[in-house]
């Protein structure tokens, strides 16, 4: 089968992750990166330390990449954008299309799950760069901090530009706390136990870091005891030049893992270990990954000498959020669709926009007119002005042209200056006077804004789309129907997307729409949650006739209806609205809209409501359509993989429903489930990004998509983390090995809620024609495994336990596979084809041939026909369908038969320190040492406020069980400096080198017998 071409349908539901803006475009030219975009939230306290530390950060990282990448990249053009609450500065320029939500670096509030951890937000597989990286002000402040605890910060930030630039992925074991997790170690076929790490040449020690004491092995894994890990020589004599995907801090660590044989032998990959980036990239190293990239690809940007990485800097300042609505008038709007345009408009002025924001708006046929200046949204009045200027009649052609370049004077009447301001176009037809789109987009990226667009209707005009990706805007499609509530729901994307914690705009909780006839009744319940209730507003929208009569009740029973003083009828936009005093009580409410008129009336609901107080982040949902445009073929599958993030601030929630609804040009919908469990279209289990994989085209057309969120009938949980963190989630590995033990992890329930946004649009071209009785063949496979795992081995039964996710017929959807193929050998470098299958004698549990449905594990347990000492085995599987379309291989597990004694039980620990100050606490004067017992145990401390950290320096049965640094903060006046000292270490005579056995040290020594990846 020909490989896969993946097309992506991003969807992104988080306040604070509104994917809908795109990432800033970067751009590698003659080795120089342009196009960086660092922005400061705004719910970051003004600190110009920040700016400039930000400068120190990024020129290190530029000698770091630069040497990493061997002379082939480097940052050259850099831009920080401020906080508009910040005082301005002579040097800061006005920001143009550059937004906090599109910035490639943020620096805001930490993440719970990662501490001051820098991690990059990646939801997307092997080769695809991750949206954005993100680092705290602590981090990005408190050098010594940053230093102590990740090592140097061009390193580590070269690490974390691995992830958003080149798709890698991490190369050391780890334990989420949400639930995913890689092996900290594996069974080498030639080697025994091994830590999980690139390059295999890295040396140091394994210890269980909560007793002190070497690691046991235990019989029911044939790998150490849970607490064990690798602590690495941190001193010079360490000799491995890679990865900078594992351990970036290690002094001698400067490149990325590669599979040239021809190469530097200490920095080859280790294709053998367990890892995220191995589980992903199918076991290819990073400098392969890279090699593929277009930064690198048929030669581009070859090694190149230059006299200074020094990148430029330009600092800008946000402006005041402005807005104009670009509306048509033309004929083809008459009707329907301009009272519908007139009244959602007037919704958006009077309920949406935010209290502060500058508004005007154009509307255009065959010239465009001013039907309102520019103004600030300060008061109801201004509103009611703005509302009374939308368009209610229809004359005339299309010129869309037009209208932008009359948006653009309205920006800048009064002398003003247009950059950053905000074109909402809305039209539905073919543009068919000058000067059109393509001659008026020059004057739209020369003066600097963004522009948004609604394509009303699938006759609108091709070019929409594109118009809003090179502006940097977002683009929706309203498909009408009685159904829909596109249009709505995309004039409300337009600002939520955009919207900062600050502004806490509105969020919708429902919005549905429908028909009904004369005297029908309409009946619905939402959930209101307790992290929402201020300002909430219940809205009914009819088209024509009288108003319909609608009563809510509360979840105590309490009722409005017609004539009480929250009811309110607004007839010039043909609205029932019903607001609701003081906060809304969480829980269950009902609402009835009954049409009392003689002709049938469609009905618009939408339901909104504010957080009530930001210290508890409310639940949020965004969504966007990663690619505007798809190719159908019919010799590789077609298909769009479907993101979908819920979350609570940074934190995710997980266990939520969530659902993406399509409108298929033929007008009928097609839903699909998104999954949060690490399969099929999902990157990483728990994260809170649901993922899922849309097939059912219909036809050419536009697609319109739109997410619908619940807490799946009380399954869903938010995640409380506390504890010493740093790398637990992902990120950039601390330097302390011991950083993800002590972390204490509660799952609470969240409270029944609900969630809804539209999600933008898509258009499909080279749909075949299907004979009436055919169909089109079906070639696509089953998703490829990417979960297998040893849950457990079995020396006395000669048995493996296999466990994987279950993935579908065509990926992950359609029912489940046909039949698995299961395979094993006694080498990594085995090709899948040339090895041993499983046979059916082999199985004492579990049945090829009779795969579960998507989702559920499996469970196989395998006799295999040796075991004993040095007896490794390696499996892999995949999936098939009942046309012969197969996935490709799994990730490859290995498992040791060899006898192992029972674990001894041991006495009482040994206390063992951590290298670096408490992470909770960063650069305050509460640092305090930890120790790896069951319970943090504070070293002793010396009046002159000198505290030391040593990192597992114990020495155990005359064993140095590793070399060890010191670290010694100097506490004085409310600063901290390091120094670094560095203690040799001994180790025992002697020592056999053989697999390790339960009671022994496991010395972790450079593997000569691991094999470059060609």
């Amino acid at each position: 089968m020909a490989p896969l071409s993946v097309l992506v349908v991003s969807l992104v539901l988080a306040g604070v992750d509104s994917a809908l803006n795109r990432p800033f475009e970067i751009v590698l030219e003659n080795n120089e990166y342009r196009g960086v975009l660092v922005a400061i939230s705004p719910a970051v306290p003004e600190d110009p330390r920040i700016v400039a530390r930000l400068q120190e950060i990024l020129t290190e990282t530029s000698q770091a990449m630069y040497d990493a990448t061997e002379r082939r990249a480097y940052l050259k053009n850099i831009t920080i954008l401020i906080p508009k609450s910040w005082t301005p500065q002579p040097e800061y320029r006005t920001a143009r299309t550059e937004l906090f939500q599109r910035a490639n670096i943020r620096v805001d509030q930490l993440n719970p799950l990662y501490g001051d951890s820098p991690y990059v937000k990646q939801k997307s597989g092997c080769g695809e760069g991750g949206d954005y990286i993100h680092l705290t002000p602590d981090y990005v402040i408190n050098k010594q901090y940053g230093e102590a605890v990740w090592g140097p910060y061009g390193k580590t930030m070269v690490h974390e530009w691995g992830h958003l630039r080149w798709g890698l992925f991490d190369e050391y074991g780890m334990d989420s706390p949400t639930g995913e997790s890689f092996p900290y170690f594996y069974s080498s076929v030639s080697d025994g136990v091994q830590a999980t790490r690139c390059s295999a040449h890295l040396t140091g020690t394994h210890i269980n870091m909560l007793t002190g004491r070497p690691c046991q092995i235990d019989p029911n894994t044939g790998l150490p005891e849970p607490a064990c890990r690798f602590a690495p020589h941190l001193n010079s004599n360490n000799p491995a030049t890679g990865s900078y995907m594992f351990m970036q801090f290690l002094e001698k660590v400067a490149s990325f893992c590669h599979s040239d044989p021809s190469g530097d032998h200490t920095s080859l990959h280790n294709h053998e270990a367990p890892n995220k980036h191995n589980v992903q990239c199918g076991g290819r190293s990073a400098w392969d990954v890279m090699a593929d990239h277009p930064d690198f690809s048929h030669g581009a940007n070859p090694p190149r000498q230059v006299v200074s990485t020094q990148p430029d800097f330009t600092l800008i300042q946000e402006v005041d959020k402005r807005m104009v609505l670009v509306l048509d008038s033309s004929g083809s709007m008459r009707g329907e669709r301009i009272q519908k345009l007139n009244q959602v408009a007037q919704h958006f002025i009077r309920n949406t926009v935010a209290d502060g924001s500058w508004l005007g708006i154009v509307d255009f046929s065959t010239r465009a007119t001013t039907a309102h200046a520019l103004i600030q949204v300060s008061d109801d009045s201004a509103r009611d002005q703005l509302a009374a200027a939308v368009p209610n009649s229809t004359l005339g052609w299309t010129c869309i042209g037009c209208g932008l370049l009359e948006g653009i004077q309205v920006l800048e009447a009064n002398g003003r200056n247009a950059a950053g301001g905000i074109l909402l176009v809305i039209s539905d037809g073919e543009e068919n006077q000058h000067p059109n789109i393509t001659e008026a987009m020059p004057t739209v990226l020369d003066k600097g804004v963004i522009v948004d667009t609604i394509a009303y209707s699938d006759a609108a005009d091709a070019n929409l789309e594109s118009l809003a990706a090179r502006t940097g805007g977002m683009a929706f499609f309203y498909p009408e129907g009685d159904n829909s509530t596109a249009l709505n729901d995309a004039f409300t994307a337009t600002v939520a997307a955009r919207a900062s914690e600050e502004d806490n705009s509105p969020i919708q909780l429902i919005s549905e729409a429908y028909a009904l006839s004369p005297g029908e009744t309409h009946s619905n319940l939402l959930y209101m949650d307790s992290s929402v209730g201020a300002n909430t507003t219940f809205n009914f929208l009819w088209q024509d006739g009288t108003a319909p009569e609608v009563a809510i009740k509360d979840p105590d029973g309490n009722v409005i209806s017609q004539g009480m003083q929250q009811y309110h009828v607004i007839s010039s936009m043909k609205t029932v609205q019903i607001r609701v005093p003081g906060v809304a009580k969480a829980g269950k409410w009902h609402y009835n809209v009954t049409n009392d008129g003689p002709e049938a009336q469609k009905i618009t609901v939408e339901v909104t409501s504010r957080a009530v107080s930001m210290d508890t982040p409310p639940i949020t949902v965004s969504a966007q359509v990663g690619s505007s445009d798809v190719n159908y073929t019919d010799t590789e599958p077609t298909y769009l993989a479907v993101y979908a993030s819920v979350s609570r601030g940074y934190v995710p929630v997980l266990g939520a429903r969530v659902e993406a609804v399509v409108v298929r040009p033929t007008g009928d919908t097609h839903q699909i489930t998104l999954l949060d469990d690490g399969t099929g279209a999902d990157v990483t289990k728990h994260d809170g990004v649901y993922s899922g994989y849309f097939l059912a085209f219909s036809a050419d057309g536009r697609y319109s998509v739109s997410v619908r969120v619940d807490d799946g009938n009380g399954q869903a949980e938010i995640v409380a983390v506390s504890g010493q963190l740093g790398g637990t989630a992902g990120g950039a590995l601390p330097i302390d090995p011991a950083a993800n033990l002590n972390v204490t992890v509660e799952r609470q329930k969240t409270d029944q809620f609900q969630r809804i946004t539209q999600g933008g649009v898509f258009a499909l071209k080279g749909y075949p024609r299907v004979i009436p009785g055919g169909g089109l063949s079906d070639i696509t496979p089953p998703s490829r495994i990417t979960d297998l795992r040893v849950t457990s081995v079995s020396f006395e039964n000669s048995t493996v336990t296999l466990s994987w996710t279950a993935v579908g017929d065509d990926f992950n959807v359609n029912g489940p596979a046909a039949k698995y193929d299961l395979r094993y050998s006694r080498s990594f470098l085995t090709s899948f084809p040339d090895a041993s299958n499983v046979t059916a004698d082999m199985l004492a549990q579990g049945d090829p041939l009779s795969p579960r449905h998507p989702g559920q594990v499996e469970a196989y347990v395998i006799r295999m026909p040796e075991r004993g000492e040095n007896v490794t085995y390696v499996f892999a599987v995949r999936a098939c369908d009942s046309d012969g379309n197969c996935a490709g291989e799994s990730n490859k597990v290995s498992a040791s038969l060899a006898y192992i004694p029972p674990l001894t039980t041991t006495s009482q620990p040994t206390s063992v320190s951590s290298s670096v100050p408490k992470m909770t606490s960063p650069g305050k004067e509460e640092t305090t040492s930890t120790t790896f017992d069951s319970s943090p145990k504070p070293a002793g401390q010396s009046q002159d406020t000198t505290t030391t950290w040593v990192i597992v320096g114990s020495a155990v049965g005359g064993v140095a069980v590793l070399g060890a640094a010191v670290f010694i903060l100097y506490r004085g006046l409310g600063k901290a400096s390091i120094r670094k000292v560095d203690i040799t270490a001994s180790t025992t005579h002697g020592a056999a080198a053989r697999p390790p056995t339960a009671g022994t040290t496991t010395q972790a020594t450079a593997n000569p017998a691991f094999h470059p990846d060609v």
